[in-house]
């Protein structure tokens, strides 16, 4: 596969599923049982279904989330991209109740591919500010 199809792939399937809720996107690009490395967690295999409903809870508690690649970079198996997302929670997120605040938060992306499908998920959020920016922590 190209790697300009790829980057066109990728961006394409987590635009869809974040931007719009349009989880089946998904289906084309990552594996049925992808691992996930993310930050704060053990390597867990949560397979497409979890991922699926981890970004649903991002859109649960933040119904007008946007989502934006900035920069996407690929060679041969691997994908890389720094990305933003903001919203106003307004929902159940992390384990708390809607805030009503705006959060804006950055982070890196590292996908591992094998044939054409996402095979190993490593995400990289500033979770701190969002933490921070919603009131989740006090300033003491």
């Amino acid at each position: 596969m190209l790697q300009g199809e790829i980057k066109s792939r990728v961006r394409q399937a987590f635009d869809e599923a974040f931007n719009r809720g349009n989880f089946s996107a998904l289906d084309d690009i990552f594996a049925p049982d992808v691992i996930d490395y993310s930050v704060a967690r053990e390597a867990e295999q949560i397979g497409l279904d979890g991922f699926k409903q981890r970004i649903a809870g991002h859109r649960t508690g933040f119904p007008d989330l946007q989502f934006t690649i900035h920069q996407l970079l690929a060679d041969n198996d691997l994908v890389a991209f720094r990305w933003t997302m903001k919203g106003v929670q307004q929902g159940p997120w992390a384990g708390r109740p809607a805030t009503g605040k705006q959060m804006t938060i950055t982070g890196m992306n590292i996908e591992h591919l094998e044939g054409g499908k996402i095979i190993e998920h490593w995400s990289n959020p500033n979770i701190l500010s969002a933490f921070q920016q919603l009131g989740f922590l006090n300033a003491s």
